[in-house]
């Protein structure tokens, strides 16, 4: 990717201020998203843009002006050949893929694809990342396959819900001890695995969402999920046929694949008038470096350095 000093320039897009150090953490999620790309069509692994993404893709050929992060979705074919075959490369890259299978404390549904855990200050880093020191990258979801059958379905119901929500609520504590492992231990028997140490139970729920996720093929299915979106508040799914096909739509400069059946995929998750620029409050705050920003700060004070100006405002 190449950019002009006028692109970090601030900018306001629908209303909407645009800092210049998102313009920079937007130019070094794009450098993680090119390697990604290339790494993909060497291996011949499928992936679409997904989510926020796909809709700025659509809508705009770029980023949301509110958006700070990049959204991929990927068929668990696709998903499992790229940690096959795909692992060696994207560590040669500098790149990380966290999981709750790399990382024992990783507590997310959706995989990671990382430059750094928190944030860098070396030249090599910072000349190819853009001058942004913090961590960025894409996420993943999975789009696993939803079985047709309604009794399979709703047992998957049963499970996902069981294993997501004792995750997100594992350390509330508000919920007794003894209802937590209760249903920790009935969810292990129910799926047939061994239950784990304590200390490791939370990552363990994690892992077990994902088995939940995959225990059904494309054969058996007419549609995909992510499946705490098709058991969440708002229900949602898509048709597996509209994954069949990929077209190539602007992002940023770059011409990236998307589902071939995107506007029926958009209607499916944002509504029919997904064309209307509407702010829809993310998971995370925005923008999501903030916090690594005042550690970054606070390691300059305690170290007795002034932070340089370009970094002093996120």
């Amino acid at each position: 990717m190449m950019y002009t000093q006028e692109y970090f320039q601030k900018e306001i897009r629908n209303g909407f201020e645009i800092s210049p150090m998102m313009k920079r953490c937007w130019a070094a999620q794009m450098e993680v998203l090119e390697q990604f790309d290339l790494l993909c069509k060497k291996h011949s692994v499928r992936y679409f843009l997904g989510c926020g993404t796909l809709l700025g893709a659509v809508r705009g050929k770029g980023f949301i002006p509110w958006d700070d992060d990049i959204d991929i979705w990927m068929l668990p074919e696709d998903l499992n050949r790229m940690i096959r075959d795909l692992g060696e490369e994207i560590k040669a890259e500098g790149l990380e893929l966290v999981t709750p299978f790399s990382d024992d404390t990783y507590n997310n549904l959706a995989y990671r694809l990382i430059n750094t855990r928190l944030y860098r200050l070396d030249e090599p880093f910072l000349m190819k990342y853009w001058m942004f020191p913090f961590m960025a990258g894409l996420d993943i979801f999975p789009l696993n396959y939803v079985p047709r059958d309604a009794n399979a379905l709703n047992e998957m119901r049963i499970l996902m819900i069981s294993a997501n929500v004792l995750g997100q609520k594992w350390r509330d504590p508000t919920i007794s001890y003894t209802e937590k492992m209760e249903t920790y231990q009935q969810l292990t028997e129910l799926l047939g695995v061994a239950p784990v140490e304590e200390a490791r139970i939370p990552n363990h729920l994690w892992k077990l969402t994902h088995h939940i996720g995959s225990m059904y093929q494309a054969e058996e299915a007419d549609s995909v999920a992510h499946l705490p979106d098709l058991f969440g508040p708002r229900p949602r799914s898509f048709k597996k046929e509209w994954f069949a096909r990929t077209v190539k739509l602007e992002f940023e400069g770059l011409s990236l694949p998307c589902p071939a059946e995107y506007h029926e995929v958009l209607m499916a998750e944002f509504g029919e008038d997904y064309m209307i620029p509407r702010r829809i409050p993310g998971e995370h705050g925005y923008p999501y470096y903030r916090k690594i920003h005042k550690k970054m700060m606070q390691d300059f004070d305690s170290a007795g350095i002034n932070c340089p100006e370009i970094y002093r405002e996120v």
